[in-house]
């Protein structure tokens, strides 16, 4: 097939993306849609592309609906077509859950007119617009043209930290965790340091394991915090309402008074982090600028390793590599890093004692996580927009700023009704945007937005189909 107009182009194609169109198809087969994704297939994006045995998902398997009105859609899908005997508080393969996001997709197409939709295996680099329509330009020079428009490109890559001797020459530092390049051709009892301490890094530390790694690896980051395990809790009533403070330190407080409880109640602090859940987005917008700032400088590493933790699997794995002394956790920052013939040597400075420590590694990768400051993101399609006013960043410069439908608003202060964004890019309007519960309503609540504004009635396929194994 071949098509250059469509009613919806969606660019990217990871869980943002992917359920977005499937939303959009189910809901009325009519729509013409289109992903344009450089990358992997269908739903998988760099989280779910993963096929080591370590990688699980962070959550059990009774919360990963893609579908937020089919609640146990991913259980049934997964006990049909992985293992019978899953269970709800199951943590499975993340590579499993990418199979199930792209059969969701397989299983809307069939909804209706297989013609109206198509998978773009590209890169969009320069989005503008006409009278009465959107120009997408691709990599390879090609034009795709759209009523309405949806970035869905997820997290983008971390920038390059600030070091001395750090440049594009160093041939022992790997910019990226997830490149081919990151654990290639490294000696089977080498030596690896890993700056950051969240979940890249973790999931490097797993690769490593799978891959059989004998050697070690040194995990730096400021405060050396790596994420907690899950572990059953007994349900906290929502503590957080009107009258609740509007500073983080006296967020802080009340967090902390209810872990306290929660603990005396035979619970634990899992449980009040956890009762915060379906209202951190409402927080988040109750906070005034300048508190946010403040969260964001002095809390958000300690708020991330207790909000997104780590199956009990994983976590025990760490532990033993931990004990063994395997993987070594420091908390500070790489001041210097040299080139020497044989290895790269990186100078660390201890943040609790202020002493100096040097090692020699065959390899330093980033695992910094997503790049924080939008501006400085080196993407072709975001500068685009920035450069003719059609979006601009947040307030904090974690994202675009938005509507409340996700309509991007442009440089003038006016939000768009045919230009969106969704997942990882609202970061600065919602704070919590990136974990599956969130991204599948973002992704209905479009498609219902995009689906009215088209001038059509729903006629929800969805709700027909939902159940359904595919």
């Amino acid at each position: 097939m071949s098509r250059a107009s469509f009613d919806v182009i969606i660019v990217g194609g990871g869980f943002s993306g992917t359920m977005l169109a499937v939303q959009l198809l189910c809901r009325d087969p009519s729509l013409s849609v289109a992903i344009v994704e450089k990358g992997n297939p269908p739903g998988r994006g760099l989280a779910y592309s993963t096929e080591s045995r370590f990688h699980l998902l962070n959550v059990p398997a009774q919360n990963m609906s893609a579908l937020p009105h089919e609640p146990e859609d991913f259980l049934r899908w997964a006990r049909a077509h992985y293992h019978p005997s899953v269970q709800p508080r199951s943590f499975l393969p993340r590579a499993l859950f990418g199979r199930y996001v792209g059969s969701r997709l397989d299983q809307a197409i069939a909804v209706g007119d297989r013609a109206r939709f198509q998978w773009i295996p590209d890169e969009a680099v320069f989005l503008t617009r006409d009278s009465h329509r959107f120009v997408l330009t691709r990599r390879n020079g090609a034009k795709l043209f759209a009523r309405s428009v949806v970035l869905a490109q997820g997290n983008f890559p971390p920038a390059n930290p600030k070091i001395r001797g750090l440049d594009g020459t160093c041939r022992r530092y790997i910019p990226l965790a997830w490149s081919k390049a990151a654990l290639s051709d490294l000696p089977p009892n080498g030596r690896v340091l890993l700056l950051g301490s969240g979940l890249t890094s973790l999931d490097l530390v797993m690769a490593l394991k799978s891959r059989g790694f004998r050697g070690r690896v040194h995990v730096v980051s400021r405060r050396g915090l790596m994420p907690q395990r899950h572990k059953r809790a007994h349900p906290w009533p929502q503590f957080w309402n009107a009258q609740s403070p509007r500073t983080v330190r006296g967020l802080l407080r009340l967090i902390r008074t209810q872990a306290r409880l929660a603990s005396a109640d035979g619970s634990d602090w899992r449980a009040a982090v956890d009762a915060l859940r379906p209202v951190t987005q409402e927080i988040w917008q109750s906070l005034p600028l300048v508190e946010r700032r403040r969260f964001l400088r002095h809390l958000r590493s300690y708020w991330e390793v207790h909000r997104h933790r780590i199956a009990p699997e994983i976590a025990d794995v760490l532990a033993d590599l931990v004990e063994e002394g395997q993987v070594r956790i420091y908390a500070g920052r790489v001041t210097r890093y040299r080139e020497r013939e044989a290895f790269a040597e990186v100078t660390i400075r201890q943040r609790s004692s202020g002493r100096v420590k040097t090692l020699r590694v065959d390899r330093m990768i980033n695992c910094t996580g997503s790049e924080n400051d939008c501006r400085c993101i080196d993407d072709p399609l975001l500068t685009s927009l920035f450069s003719q006013g059609l979006a601009r960043p947040d307030s904090l410069f974690l994202g675009l700023d938005v509507d409340k439908y996700g309509g991007l608003i442009d440089a003038s202060g006016t939000a768009s009704e045919a230009l969106y964004a969704l997942g990882p890019m609202l970061k600065g309007c919602l704070w919590e945007t990136t974990a599956v519960p969130e991204i599948r309503v973002q992704a209905a609540q479009l498609a219902e937005q995009l689906t009215h504004h088209f001038g059509r009635d729903p006629r929800s396929a969805l709700a027909e189909h939902a159940g359904t194994v595919a």
